[in-house]
């Protein structure tokens, strides 16, 4: 459809996952794809994907939380291809499940690194060249255990919680220069993050009797990243011009229920 034809869009976490389904997505509404993405090789992959299907797509490597190598990359974007668009904060992190009682502060630390200071970091980077161009979009991934919790990954549900809280916050502070900030909260999905000592944790007997079979979730399935990657292009496009601080929960109605 065109919907972010000739956009420069930068993806973090874009080799797997949904992060590589919002960039395919991306690229297919006609955006410039920038990939940033700690391992190379997905990275990579991704790219030639998309340029195999006609799409414009850029890869750099990055682990989120070296923001001296992220400022360089940034700049070497807008010297390139002249703007940014758009940012989607998706990379993230979750440690084997632990509680307070036995995790550890370097678990804590880590966590919060990734999942929620490189969101603030990577906005911090690109948020100048939005407000010289008049305009931008910040897309934060968040999840639904941002403000509900399994009662095991106490770090990743605070940062997620956080992301939620700071997406209004800069909504408030970036609002003024026509930058339009919000976030996406998944609910379960499919994706390498669920795969926990090599089992799908979408696929457990106790996951299909209570979410799917008896309708824990109203849809009856685990999602997708190509059940969330369409949310993120509405946020990125035209159709959203006049909302901003908001979280769109797309979580197969997991949340309506009790």
């Amino acid at each position: 459809m065109g919907l972010l034809n000739d956009r420069v869009c930068l993806v973090t976490g874009a080799g797997q996952g949904l992060g590589r389904a919002v960039s395919l997505e991306m690229a297919r509404e006609g955006a410039k794809v920038v990939l940033l993405e700690r391992n190379a090789a997905t990275a990579a992959s991704v790219e030639d994907e998309i340029r195999t299907a006609g799409g414009h797509a850029y890869h750099y490597a990055l682990d989120v939380t070296d923001y001296d190598r992220y400022g360089e990359i940034v700049a070497d974007v807008i010297a390139k291809l002249g703007r940014v668009d758009v940012l989607v904060n998706n990379a993230a992190i979750n440690p084997p499940t632990r509680t307070i009682l036995n995790d550890t502060l370097e678990d804590w630390r880590r966590t919060i690194a990734i999942n929620l200071e490189a969101v603030y970091m990577g906005s911090k980077l690109v948020a100048p060249q939005m407000v010289k161009q008049e305009g931008g979009r910040i897309i934060h991934i968040a999840s639904i255990q941002g403000f509900a919790s399994s009662g095991d990954t106490g770090p990743y549900n605070a940062a997620k919680g956080g992301i939620i809280a700071y997406t209004k916050s800069m909504a408030v502070e970036l609002g003024p220069y026509n930058i339009l900030v919000n976030a996406v909260a998944p609910g379960f999905m499919a994706t390498p993050m669920s795969i926990v000592n090599g089992v799908d944790e979408a696929e457990t007997p106790d996951f299909l009797e209570w979410y799917v079979r008896r309708r824990k979730i109203p849809l009856g399935r685990t999602g997708y990243p190509e059940d969330v990657s369409g949310s993120v292009v509405f946020l990125a496009s035209d159709y959203c011009r006049y909302m901003t601080g908001q979280l769109l929960v797309v979580d197969g109605g997991l949340m309506s229920t009790f």
